[in-house]
C-alpha cells in the first residue's frame, strides 16, 4: 500500500503472477495426470499472449516510474523557484540601500533571479499536461 492507502501496482502484479504460476502448475499436473498432449496451436497462442502481457506490464511499470519522477521534478522546481525568487527579492532590497556600483550589480542580479524563477515556474504547466497524458 502507498501513503494514501491505495494498493501499489507492484502488489497487484505479485498477486497476478502468483495466480499465473499456480494456474500453469495446475494445468501441467492435469495434463500429465490425464496423459493428454497439449495442443500446439494453444501453446503458441499462450506464448504470444504471455509476450504481449509482459510488454504491457513493462510499459505500465515504466509509466508509473515516469509519473513518480515527474512529481518529484515538479516539487523540486517549485522549491528552487521559490528560493531563487526570495534571493532575487533580497538582492533587489539590498540594492535600494546601496548606491554604489555593487548596489547596481545586486539590483541587476536580483532582477535576473526573479525572472529566472518565473520562467522556471512556467515549466509546471507543460509538466502537468505530460503527467495527465501519461
Amino acid at each position: 500500500m502507498d501513503s494514501f492507502g491505495q494498493p501499489r501496482p507492484e502488489d497487484n502484479q505479485s498477486v497476478v503472477r502468483r495466480m499465473q504460476k499456480k494456474y500453469w502448475k495446475t494445468k501441467q499436473v492435469f495434463i500429465k495426470a490425464t496423459g493428454k498432449k497439449e495442443d500446439e496451436h494453444l501453446v503458441a497462442s499462450d506464448a504470444e499472449l504471455d509476450a504481449k502481457l509482459e510488454v504491457f506490464h513493462s510499459v505500465q511499470e515504466t509509466c508509473t516510474e515516469l509519473l513518480k519522477i515527474i512529481e518529484k521534478y515538479q516539487l523540486r522546481l517549485n522549491v528552487i523557484s521559490e528560493e531563487e525568487n526570495e534571493l532575487g527579492l533580497f538582492l533587489k532590497f539590498q540594492a535600494e540601500r546601496d548606491a554604489t556600483q555593487a548596489g547596481k550589480m545586486m539590483d541587476a542580479t536580483g532582477k535576473a533571479l526573479c525572472s529566472s524563477a518565473k520562467q522556471r515556474l512556467a515549466l509546471c504547466t507543460p509538466l502537468s499536461r505530460l503527467k495527465q497524458e501519461v
